[in-house]
Formats: structure tokens, C-alpha cells, sequence
């Protein structure tokens, strides 16, 4: 397995320091609007059950596994807030994909690419598409590794390093994902493409996700991983082999690219 987590850690950054640059900022607005009405009330939702739902989790250890109670308490909250964060996110998506693309799409407009013309409601319908193809991806994925984590014993010990591996997968597919189907590359291509640079893209996966469970911030982290992740595909995945950019992991010392503005630019949307 190829690739680097800290450089995909670091693109994380790089969506975060440019939600605020001009040219972006109209395309961050909605998702981001968006994102503080669901993942907001998803937080305080989750928050308020969450003790009753652990509960219930232990409960289901038998009498001669009380001892580990203090060890699987833990790896069941783990579970919870994993699976909580990953399912609003997941409804986001859809509800957001659109906005998300046109985002994705202003970012490589911004870094001089070009994208096939495409009317908005044709963009709507396609990116919607593409999110329930994404789902069809994940759920049974997702609710194998639930059902493990009910198993008392060995199924809980499983569940949380697979919810962790399997989400920050996911995470990372997610977001950049976007730019591939802003240039109508097939799912599987991407999964492909996306493997082949792993441990990159489980470091930008695993940090989204872990960064999905903490208030406050998780309200930003959408269009944060929107940005970062075009540039990720941008730099790391280009379609002609190279990008004709110096890459991020070829930058020295403490620069940290950001993103042109040019207000010529765009695909007149």
C-alpha cells in the first residue's frame, strides 16, 4: 500500500484554511448552512440518548464477562458516536451532494481546470444518482459491521477498529468522489484509483471522520473535506497522469499551497 497519512491529513487542513477564500466563499455558504442545521441537532439528539443506548449495549454481556465491563464500555461508545456520525453524514451527503458538486467543481476551476459543460439540473440529477450509487456501496458494509457489534465478546472488540478503518474508507470515497463524478468517471474507477494511494487517503478519511464527532467543529467539516479532497484528487489523482502543479508532497518546509482566485475563471454557472 502506497501513499502518506499525514500528507492526507494535511489536505484536511488545506480545506479548512480555505473555506474563507474569496471566489469560494458563495459555494461554502449553503452546504455549510446546511450542515449546521443537521449536524446540529444531530449532535444534541445523539448526546441526549447516547447514555441509553450504551446501556443497552452492555446490558447484552453475559454474567461471566462482567469483568470487562470497563473495557467494552468504552468500544461501545465507540461504536455509538461512530455510527451515529457516519449516518448523518451519510444523509447530508444526499441532501447536500449538489451543492457539494458545484463546490467541488469552483475548486479546479479556481487551480485553471476545465469540466464538460453541464447544465445545473442535469449536474442535480446526476450527483443525486451518484450518491445513492455510493449507498448502495456503504449500507450493507455498514450494517454487517453493526450486526458484528452486537456479538457479545469477540463481535464488540471487532466492531470499533472496523467502524474506524471502514468510515475513514468511506469518508474519503465520500468527498472525493466529487470531483471524479464532476467528470462522470464510473464508481469503480474510483475505488480503484482512490486504492492505489491508501494510506493518503485513509489519513484524510479517518481524520474527517474522527473530526465528524466533535461539536462544533463538525459543523464545518464538510466543506472543509469537499476542498481538501478536489485537491487531493487534484494532485495525487490526476486523470492525464500528471497535473502540471507541483504537488503538495513535493513542497518543502512549512509552505502550504492555497488555492488562486481568479474571478474570470468558472464554468459560468
Amino acid at each position: 500500500m502506497s501513499g502518506n497519512p499525514l500528507l492526507g491529513m494535511q489536505y484536511v487542513w488545506r480545506g479548512f484554511q480555505n473555506l474563507r477564500t474569496p471566489g469560494l466563499r458563495r459555494y461554502v455558504a449553503f452546504p455549510l448552512l446546511l450542515n449546521i442545521l443537521i449536524m446540529g441537532g444531530a449532535s444534541v439528539w445523539v448526546i441526549t440518548h447516547i447514555d441509553g443506548w450504551v446501556g443497552q449495549i452492555v446490558d447484552m454481556l453475559p454474567g461471566f464477562m462482567a469483568f470487562l465491563y470497563w473495557l467494552l464500555m468504552p468500544l461501545a461508545v465507540l461504536v455509538v458516536v461512530f455510527g451515529m456520525a457516519y449516518f448523518f453524514s451519510a444523509v447530508l451527503m444526499i441532501l447536500a451532494g449538489p451543492l457539494n458538486g458545484l463546490l467541488a467543481e469552483r475548486v479546479e476551476t479556481m487551480q485553471g481546470h476545465s469540466l464538460p459543460d453541464e447544465s445545473i439540473p442535469a449536474m442535480t440529477v446526476r450527483t443525486l444518482g451518484r450518491e445513492l450509487t455510493k449507498m448502495m456501496y456503504y449500507l450493507p458494509r455498514y450494517l454487517g459491521i453493526f450486526l458484528l457489534g452486537w456479538i457479545p465478546g469477540i463481535g464488540q472488540l471487532l466492531a470499533p477498529p472496523l467502524w474506524f478503518w471502514f468510515g475513514g474508507w468511506m469518508m474519503a470515497v465520500q468527498y472525493t468522489d466529487l470531483s471524479f463524478d464532476n467528470h462522470t468517471k464510473p464508481f469503480a474507477d474510483v475505488r480503484e484509483r482512490m486504492s492505489q494511494d491508501l494510506w493518503t487517503v485513509m489519513g484524510f478519511g479517518t481524520l474527517v471522520a474522527l473530526l465528524l464527532t466533535v461539536p462544533v467543529i463538525n459543523l464545518f467539516v464538510m466543506p472543509a473535506a469537499v476542498i481538501g479532497a478536489t485537491l487531493m484528487r487534484l494532485e495525487r489523482m490526476p486523470f492525464d497522469g500528471a497535473s502540471g502543479k507541483v504537488g503538495y508532497a513535493e513542497l518543502s518546509g512549512n509552505e502550504t499551497p492555497r488555492l488562486t482566485h481568479d474571478e474570470t475563471q468558472g464554468t459560468g454557472r
